[in-house]
């Protein structure tokens, strides 16, 4: 297989692999951010019997929330305003093969439903469609979230949960696998060298000191420190103190966004916005912008105001500042789950 890592945690997971790659049960693969879980979609593609099929890899956070059912089933002609002819969708793109679904967390309730009822019935509709279309395609979902969790809270359907928690694989964030450092260093270096950068070599106190830190960015940080001391370091080998360099400034620089005053939330609103614009051609979006994101925002801040009263709606509009009429027109609106009762 083409993971790195011979640690107890990996050769579990390899265990996995080989009983799945033949079948096509739908699998669902968790792990913190940068720990490869597409590679662990792209294996199962790989060595499986739909290997000379397509694997279509889309991620859920980066789809506009109103473009996220066009983009997974297609669209007809004439559909929304701007829909001049039929577009084929990732489920009938990935006809044959594999669809990878990174960031499942994020798919909208509505795309759960229709997502759910397909995979229940072995066939979809595009958007505006009265023709069946045949899902053909082995499906991998991937999250960084507790999906469990969200589900409790009424952010994620609960039956979809269970069905695509047919088959769970769990990838250990790189902390729990240290011993697969070496090994991996070694292969990033390779990577490097084959990309046209120098060929280097590592000493074994840099591995010990690479072998030390935490990672809290996983394999992807690893990777991405790797090739960074490749282009930086002038020797043919990437020494303890290049390394030890390269931490120096990993603490400064975290000790300085942590003494500066910060807003988490803004940024992250920041970013989900830039890719949001970045999706389109021609860097706008639909006309209506501000209505679309405030009700993105508004739907789990309810849904987590609600699961934190246990349902009840009187103090659920207090905790928010809204009049309880208001409240229970949006709860109507956006469709939200209410659950009363112990948590």
């Amino acid at each position: 297989m083409p993971l790195i890592g011979r640690s107890p945690a990996m050769q579990e997971l390899y265990r996995l692999l080989a009983r799945l790659v033949e079948t096509d049960l739908t699998v669902l693969v968790s792990g913190p951010s940068g720990t490869g879980k597409e590679l662990v979609a792209r294996t199962l593609h790989d060595c499986g019997k739909r290997r000379h099929g397509p694997f279509v890899s889309t991620d859920m956070a980066a789809i506009p929330r109103e473009l996220a059912e066009s983009e997974l089933f297609g669209h007809e002609k004439g559909a929304f305003t701007g829909a001049t002819s039929r577009s084929v969708g990732k489920f009938e793109q990935a006809e044959g093969g594999t669809l990878f679904l990174d960031e499942i967390g994020d798919m909208p309730m509505e795309v759960q439903t229709r997502f759910l009822r397909m995979l229940q019935q072995g066939e979809f509709t595009a958007v505006k469609g009265c023709r069946p279309i045949g899902a053909d395609a082995r499906i991998v979902v991937a999250t960084n979230r507790n999906l469990r969790q969200l589900a409790r809270q009424g952010l994620f359907r609960e039956d979809l949960f269970y069905r695509l928690n047919i088959v769970p694989a769990r990838l250990p964030p790189l902390r729990d696998r240290i011993e697969d450092i070496p090994d991996l260093v070694r292969h990033f270096l390779d990577m490097a060298a084959d990309d046209g950068l120098p060929r280097k070599t590592i000493s074994a106190e840099a591995l010990w000191l690479l072998k030390s830190y935490s990672w809290p960015g996983n394999v992807r940080e690893l990777e991405n420190l790797v090739r960074r001391l490749t282009v930086l370091c002038a020797e043919g080998s990437i020494d303890a103190e290049a390394v030890r360099a390269e931490f120096d400034e990993t603490r400064v620089g975290a000790s300085r966004e942590s003494d500066a005053p910060t807003n988490s939330f803004r940024e992250a609103v920041e970013r989900h916005l830039s890719r949001y614009f970045a999706a389109h051609e021609d860097g706008l979006p639909p006309n209506g912008l501000y209505d679309r994101v405030i009700k993105e925002i508004e739907r789990p801040l309810i849904a987590m105001c609600l699961n934190a009263t246990r349902g009840n709606q009187v103090r659920t509009a207090k905790l928010l500042g809204l009049n309880r009429n208001t409240l229970r027109k949006k709860i109507c609106e956006l469709q939200i789950p209410v659950v009363r009762g112990p948590r």
